[in-house]
């Protein structure tokens, strides 16, 4: 794909997103939970901060966070709902404005099933360029097993948006420069029956 392609690509998703948050003003409410164990005031990037609920998570928890997200409707919410609680960057995930090094650790969470090939393997290779030897990827992805997986890309529920579930060597191959730290599977019955199934892996760049 050319780069005038991907920009279309990226253009349609960037209009589908801004539309889903004028449309839902708090699509995910509380606060994240993020299952690791790490020393307050780390530095951490939420990648794909979304409306802040992984970002919330991660100032509970003592850390020095940013979030980056491409939608300028995601980062304006964050600022006024976090003020100087945390700082935000508008920007792609595989292009990210940070020095080599800049982070301790990295979230990123439900935000791969969003991003196509090319922009994953960008994603992949911006965090390994960030993050410090010996840094920390937290991922939690839906995985194929999900009531919603439908064996395509595309997401069938119609708002556009790209929508991706993955299986557990899709993850480990995605991350094959990393160390897997631990991979665990999430079942969570909905009150129709209907399995939600996610993954959570952790992965450490080697030092």
């Amino acid at each position: 794909m050319d780069d005038f392609s991907e920009c279309q690509v990226s253009n349609r998703q960037l209009d589908c997103w801004e539309r889903f948050y004028k449309e839902h003003k708090r699509p995910w409410r509380g606060i994240g939970k993020i299952d690791i164990d790490l020393e307050p005031g780390l530095k951490i990037l939420d990648i794909g901060c979304g409306t802040g609920k992984t970002t919330a998570a991660l100032i509970k928890m003592g850390m020095d966070v940013t979030g980056l997200d491409f939608s300028p409707s995601a980062i304006s919410y964050c600022i006024s709902v976090f003020g100087d609680k945390a700082k935000f960057t508008l920007a792609e995930c595989d292009r990210m404005p940070f020095p080599d090094r800049s982070f301790d650790a990295v979230a990123a969470v439900h935000v791969l099933e969003h991003l196509d090939g090319t922009q994953l393997r960008g994603a992949v290779g911006e965090i390994s360029r960030i993050l410090v030897p010996g840094g920390l990827v937290f991922t939690r992805t839906f995985a194929v097993e999900d009531m919603r997986a439908g064996g395509a890309d595309e997401n069938t529920r119609g708002n556009g948006i790209r929508y991706r579930y993955y299986t557990e060597e899709e993850m480990k191959e995605l991350f094959s420069g990393f160390k897997l730290v631990s991979l665990e599977r999430k079942d969570e019955t909905m009150r129709f029956g209907a399995v939600r199934v996610k993954m959570e892996c952790l992965f450490r760049l080697p030092s």
